[in-house]
């Protein structure tokens, strides 16, 4: 019952909202949507930052998910927030964020290459005169006649490279860049990277009572259980490198591992900072180990020595792209899933039959090469 009212909702919405809402006539400014996660948007945040040098800081706005809000700020002061539990849940909230993006009178729109269901209906109703759209995803929603004459869809790259691995992120993201500015960039004009001023980040890690360069971080956690390495396990690399480094251990996130079964050298900072806290945190640290998640992303970014634990479900979508991040992983023939597993185990095998000794020598190269 509740799917039946949730779609009841989104379409109704679609015939009622076009006729309620007015606004302004069109005034050149360009919304640019990643309503995706963190790590989605560091991967992104080179590219976003090119988009702003390119249509100018004053005409390019980002709509950006709820959760990433924090972030986002500290790239463009231009954040529209996309509460995606509300969108089609209420009328009122969806009514009020369509009034306020048709007020500003955009004339392009650019939608996140990963887009959601929710950015689709924004750009329907509202139909702003220039409207991109990746290739990829409106071909899969088999839909693609519903953005005629509204958008111009890009194609996309392929899904797979020569070695069956999936096309990385970065170059589908690149790519769709290119073809609406009509220009080639290298990846180095468009790269992530976290504009954390250094006395900020200075001033957290005295906030902690933290040095630079004399602890190590760690965070459990990532979206889905089944992609979290095994905690115990965890905790076995976190005394080997208390063994050989002499340092402190700073755990990060949210995850629900007891603090009772932490060794008594690790700061617990779990639920007790803010994004820009961690991003501080992890910043002047001395490695980070770390599940495929949003934080781990922002570590390699930044430059920190990086281990992260890597599944086959995306395997080649989400790789680091500097060398300071090392990924651990363990080859399965059915990689490349989307995380569709055909096992039941939680974590996914590829994931929880990684060996600590895998993750050792890893992180034995890491500390090495830094």
């Amino acid at each position: 019952m509740g799917k039946i009212i949730h779609e009841l909702k989104k379409v109704s919405g679609r015939l009622i909202f076009p006729s309620l809402i007015s606004g302004k006539t069109h005034s050149g400014k360009v919304l640019v949507i990643k309503d995706n996660s963190i790590g989605d948007f560091l991967l992104f945040s080179g590219i976003l930052s090119f988009y702003i040098r390119h249509f100018g800081k004053e005409q390019m706005y980002c709509l950006v998910s709820s959760g990433v809000r924090e972030v986002a700020k500290l790239y463009t002061d231009n954040i529209i927030t996309l509460d995606e539990k509300k969108y089609f849940a209420s009328f009122k909230y969806r009514y009020e964020l369509l009034s306020e993006l048709k007020s500003l009178g955009f004339e392009t729109a650019i939608n996140s290459i990963l887009n959601s269901s929710e950015s689709r209906d924004i750009l329907y109703i509202l139909k702003f005169p220039l409207t991109y759209l990746y290739g990829g995803v409106v071909m899969k929603l088999r839909k693609p006649g519903r953005w005629k004459n509204i958008s111009n869809i890009v194609p996309e790259l392929k899904m797979f490279d020569d070695k069956g691995s999936y096309t990385s992120v970065f170059a589908h993201e690149k790519f769709f860049m290119e073809r609406i500015l009509n220009i080639k960039v290298s990846d180095d004009e468009v790269k992530p990277y976290i504009p954390l001023n250094n006395n900020v980040s200075e001033n957290i890690i005295n906030k902690f009572s933290l040095q630079k360069g004399s602890y190590i971080v760690f965070t459990f956690g990532s979206r889905s259980a089944k992609r979290d390495y095994p905690s115990d396990k965890f905790v076995e690399v976190m005394k080997y490198l208390h063994r050989r480094l002499g340092m402190k251990t700073v755990l990060i996130g949210v995850d629900q591992y007891s603090s009772d079964a932490l060794p008594d050298f690790v700061i617990d900072l779990r639920r007790k900072t803010s994004l820009i806290e961690v991003f501080g945190i992890i910043r002047h640290a001395r490695i980070f180990v770390g599940n495929e998640t949003g934080v781990t992303h922002a570590s390699w970014i930044m430059g920190v020595p990086t281990v992260m634990i890597y599944g086959g479900g995306q395997f080649g979508g989400f790789l680091p792209l500097f060398d300071n991040g090392c990924i651990v992983y363990k080859q399965m023939d059915c990689y490349c899933c989307n995380w569709g597993c055909k096992y039941s185990d939680i974590p996914v095998r590829c994931i929880g039959e990684i060996g600590v000794d895998d993750i050792l020598k890893t992180v034995d190269n890491v500390i090495k090469g830094s």
